[in-house]
């Protein structure tokens, strides 16, 4: 626990964070340098990172250690959406499409029954050049719906309970300055949501492989 963690003595966290380390490192050798690595990511959190024998994370407020995957490379793929258009991304299967309505209630109304979370409807006006679609990379941040503040894409995917092994398969709507609009098939990000029912609008939609 972070919190935990960051209340104890220097001296004391010191001692704990490389009993919790050795236990891992299968009588690899674990250097000061190692914990003093492992303590910056409770105070100041940061991407995960490799030590010998697992991989160091912090999830929300916890830090977890795993095993290493060996020989593992995130798939990363980024490709241009146009408006109207679609892309599919060969990596997942997955199809993203995105087209433009009068209104915000005639698109609530064209989207009729489509399954939870695969429209997202936002306004593009505040958006800053074409859209891109791409999946996670570290230090992603975003403004859930309905949260009102930021939080790390990390973080949203631990509460939602997004399974660990699809996470970088989840497709990400974002404009030209890398700011996220849509995490497909879950939310948007405040900043882009309707306010004019009569404004003009994006339609966002995602096909599951």
């Amino acid at each position: 626990d972070t919190g935990g963690l960051a209340a104890l003595p220097v001296a004391l966290a010191r001692l704990i964070v490389p009993r919790a380390l050795l236990e891992r490192a299968a009588s690899r050798s674990i250097s000061f340098a190692h914990v003093e690595q492992v303590l910056r990511l409770a105070r100041e959190d940061g991407p995960p990172f490799d030590l010998p024998g697992q991989r160091v994370q912090r999830i929300a407020s916890a830090i977890v250690l795993t095993n290493k995957p060996e020989g593992h490379r995130a798939n990363l793929f980024r490709y241009s959406l146009s408006i109207p258009g679609e892309v599919r991304i060969p990596e997942t299967g997955a199809l993203v499409s995105a087209e433009r309505a009068e209104s915000a209630g005639k698109a609530r109304a064209d989207a009729g029954m489509s399954a939870a979370g695969a429209t997202a409807i936002v306004q593009f006006a505040k958006s800053d050049g074409p859209l891109t679609v791409r999946n996670r990379r570290p230090g992603d941040r975003f403004r859930p719906l309905g949260l009102g503040g930021g939080k790390k894409l990390q973080d949203f995917f631990v509460d939602r309970k997004v399974a660990r092994q699809t996470r970088d398969s989840v497709p990400l709507v974002v404009d030209e300055s890398d700011r996220m609009i849509w995490v497909a098939g879950h939310t948007i990000d405040e900043r882009f949501r309707v306010t004019d029912p009569a404004q003009g609008v994006v339609v966002l939609r995602l096909k599951p492989a």
